[in-house]
């Protein structure tokens, strides 16, 4: 007996992972199949390719724990820090076989197990709203954690802001993130 992916989602249907995958390739969040027995398992020993940034100052190198974004602007990195006692540990993304699940400004990441998603980030270019490239964050945890937002183009000389950092502490519900003045200088920059 074969399935729709319409007839997963009828009001109070629930046959587990095809639900979820259907459910995100709705909202756009996962580029793999549609079926769940051709879903790829995630393989961390996929060796990622760098993105090149558009100036000479570097580029976004994906990896198991950094997230590039806006092909390859932004890089994005968390650190968690269960307690104040703990050593901070890096924030792994969510991937769907080689690739990131997400989109070209968002993507997820997990914190201890791959099932368990932890975090959406987003970094949106807002040029035609405020002159801004904005940082958007939503968590479902109380764990502390530090996100780490690298703007690869705009130099490292301090004369703009290039580098933001967004910590919550341990132990309190994680806030939503809404920083839309983040990189003031990221849409001079990207069209000179």
């Amino acid at each position: 007996m074969s399935k729709s992916i319409g007839d997963s989602l009828r009001l109070g249907r629930n046959d587990g992972p095809l639900v979820v995958v259907a459910g995100l390739l709705l909202l756009g969040l996962y580029g793999g199949s549609a079926f769940a027995d051709e879903v790829d398992a995630a393989d961390d020993a996929v060796v990622p390719e760098t993105v090149p940034a558009a100036s000479e100052e570097g580029g976004c190198v994906e990896s198991a724990s950094v997230m590039c974004l806006q092909e390859g602007r932004y890089e994005v990195t968390v650190e968690v820090l269960v307690n104040a006692e703990a050593t901070p540990q890096p924030a792994k993304v969510v991937r769907g076989g080689s690739r990131p699940i997400g989109t070209r400004e968002s993507g997820l990441f997990y914190f201890f197990d791959p099932s368990n998603w932890e975090m959406l980030l987003k970094v949106l270019d807002a040029c035609g709203v405020n002159q801004h490239n904005w940082v958007y964050a939503a968590a479902a945890t109380d764990v502390g954690y530090t996100i780490t937002v690298r703007d690869t183009t705009l130099p490292a000389d301090g004369s703009v802001v290039h580098v933001k950092k967004y910590t919550k502490e341990p132990g309190r519900p994680a806030p939503a993130l809404t920083d839309a003045a983040a990189f003031p200088d990221s849409c001079a920059s990207s069209s000179a």
